[in-house]
């Protein structure tokens, strides 16, 4: 099942603003399309991913079944319009079932989607535990290249500047041409072995709890140019991360940050955000530093299964796994995205 699209004036003004964009020059001589829309999500598509992620003490997660794969690959990349998923691993079942999995991804993902295969090296356990060891990392590498034609890996941490150690040391041989590194922080400098990056930006689009208060002086728009403008003096193009979960609204005044990430309190982005967002993002990227649009769905689960929100039968992995659309809690910022994704799917670049 798909949704019916509806633009409307906003999509109709997003369109003519990107219209005049791709004209810059820089990266975005290309049309919209070839930009990067992609998301970040579980190879495994199981429901809580904890084993090696907060530590070794939480069940090994079960294996998707081929057809489980198929309908996700259809729904990301047909139904929500996807060029490129982040597909996450970080040993939360065997190496053997990892590379079944990532078979079937690639067995059922259209040539014109670009896989990239993404690690967690250490966990957020209290001793940082590493994720990979060394000969575990070289068989991976060699499968990724081999099987999945993926000349370049991503690496994920949501935390800034953390020693990766040897793992990273051992990649960056593995993989000559780069590194991506996936949920970089504002603060956080790319630069090698990270030859392209997905920026977080959680902070600068939650902070406000209408639009309005959104764009007022000190608040979510002004971090979000501030960043943008900090990145146009680095080499390293970046992609801008499109948010779907926000944090709890209800308990200050405009939408500040309460002090805390709780997926039973976690609350939608509001409707509108992300085109607004997007709009500035295009403002202020100087040419040839904006690469696209990225989202992570990751989140979005962890959120969704949540028996306050949508629960286990109804989370966003489980309507994945069966082929359906999404249509829960969290609906409207995903819906928002996902009509993002598919005008500059199918924009063109301006005539002369």
């Amino acid at each position: 099942m798909r949704w019916a699209r509806n633009w409307g004036l906003g999509a109709l003004a997003f369109v003519v603003a990107w219209g005049g964009f791709c004209g810059r020059g820089g990266a975005t001589d290309r049309a919209a399309s070839a930009l990067e829309r992609s998301f970040w999500v579980h190879a495994s598509l199981t429901p809580l991913p904890q084993r090696g992620y907060w530590g070794t003490n939480f069940p090994v997660a079960v294996p998707p079944t081929e057809q489980e794969i198929e309908n996700a690959v259809g729904m990301l990349t047909d139904g929500y319009a996807a060029n490129r998923l982040y597909l996450f691993y970080h040993r939360e079942f065997g190496i053997d079932e990892a590379e079944r999995t990532y078979r079937f991804w690639k067995k059922h993902c259209p040539g014109s989607v670009e896989l990239v295969p993404t690690l967690l090296l250490k966990m957020y356990d209290e001793k940082q535990t590493t994720v990979f060891s060394a000969a575990e990392l070289r068989r991976l590498s060699h499968f990724f290249k081999k099987e999945i034609d993926a000349d370049v890996l991503g690496i994920f941490d949501i935390l800034p500047r953390r020693d990766q150690g040897e793992s990273l040391t051992l990649l960056a041989e593995e993989y000559p041409r780069g590194l991506i590194r996936v949920g970089l922080s504002p603060e956080e400098k790319a630069s090698r072995p990270f030859v392209a990056a997905v920026q977080d930006t959680w902070s600068g689009l939650c902070h406000g709890t209408t639009n309005a208060d959104w764009g007022d002086v000190g608040f979510g728009a002004e971090a979000l140019r501030r960043w943008v403008r900090a990145r146009n003096g680095e080499d390293t193009p970046i992609v801008w991360n499109l948010i779907v979960v926000a944090w709890d609204y209800s308990t200050t005044e405009r939408g500040g940050y309460p002090g805390y990430d709780d997926a039973a309190k976690n609350m939608p982005l509001p409707a509108g955000r992300n085109r607004l967002a997007a709009e500035e993002i295009r403002r202020a990227a100087a040419p040839g530093r904006f690469a696209g649009f990225s989202s992570d769905l990751t989140i979005l689960q962890v959120n969704s299964h949540h028996p306050n929100h949508d629960g286990a039968e109804k989370s966003f992995y489980a309507t994945l796994k069966r082929g359906e659309d999404y249509g829960g809690y969290y609906a409207v910022p995903f819906r928002e995205i996902v009509s993002i994704y598919r005008e500059m799917k199918t924009l063109k670049e301006p005539r002369s």
